[in-house]
């Protein structure tokens, strides 16, 4: 009797140890999802600007202008190709006719790297994104999306 009695006991302190390592399992899951942490827009753009300069398709200062500048539109008056290429673009020389905001235009040279398969949106005639700085109009990053 007294086997059956000590048998019993063990049985329910092990049961009860059982249990509490399964509430506390449950617990910690819980918590783990609780804690998760989601991805901020900001931090999703930052991430993302770093893999455009690190695989060299933009520069800071270009990555700059298109985040804090002024947008515009520019007239393509020439363009050709400088035969680099990097990833699925290529590296084109534009002749641009930049409208300001407040009224007229200037002229720039730039180079900027463009989808290959958006090569026909830069021919001479077309009308593309451009960023720059009002009275610092040295510097124009070009926007051309992928077709």
């Amino acid at each position: 009797m007294t086997d059956a009695v000590l048998l019993t006991v063990l049985c329910l302190f092990c049961a009860g140890t059982a249990l509490g390592v399964t509430r506390r399992a449950r617990s910690n899951c819980r918590n783990d999802e609780a804690d998760e942490r989601l991805v901020t827009l900001g931090e999703l753009v930052a991430a993302f600007d770093h893999m455009l300069v690190r695989k060299g398709l933009m520069t800071r200062t270009q990555l700059d202008l298109i985040r804090t500048g002024t947008r515009s539109r520019g007239v393509v008056t020439g363009m050709r190709t400088t035969g680099a290429a990097r990833e699925d673009y290529r590296e084109v020389e534009l002749d641009l006719m930049v409208s300001r905001c407040g009224g007229g235009q200037f002229p720039i040279r730039q180079r900027a790297l463009v989808p290959a398969s958006a090569l026909t949106r830069v021919s001479p005639g077309n009308v593309i994104d451009t960023y720059y700085r009002p009275g610092d109009e040295s510097a124009v990053a070009v926007c051309v999306p992928p077709a």
